[in-house]
């Protein structure tokens, strides 16, 4: 169960994000610029709740897999350093492959 949640919660900070972005470029281009209506300011905000949410997350998985790379006694100190290089810079990138690498075969 540990391994389905923390590969679920790998890949929802880029699925949170990215379908967020995507629904306010099509209300964008769907409602175009101008004064918003009541739907349009509810969207809005509820557009900027996910993204809040996702990056959230994305910090929370951060710094959970940043525990974990320390605390993997097999990987060497300078492999610990670039894992949190990797997992800090190209986090919504990284934490898939992170969860490939390191948390699918424990």
């Amino acid at each position: 169960m540990n391994k389905v949640l923390s590969c679920i919660l790998s890949f929802l900070p880029a699925v949170l994000i990215f379908s967020s972005l995507l629904v306010f470029f099509a209300c964008y281009m769907i409602f175009g610029e101008g004064t918003m209506t009541a739907f349009e300011t509810i969207l809005a905000f509820l557009i900027i709740g996910v993204e809040f949410i996702g990056v959230i997350l994305t910090f929370v998985i951060m710094i959970w897999y940043i525990v974990k790379v320390f605390k993997n006694p097999e990987l060497s100190t300078g492999m610990k350093i670039l894992w949190c290089f990797l997992l800090y810079s190209f986090n919504l990138f990284i934490y898939p492959v992170f969860w490939f690498i390191y948390i699918r075969n424990e």
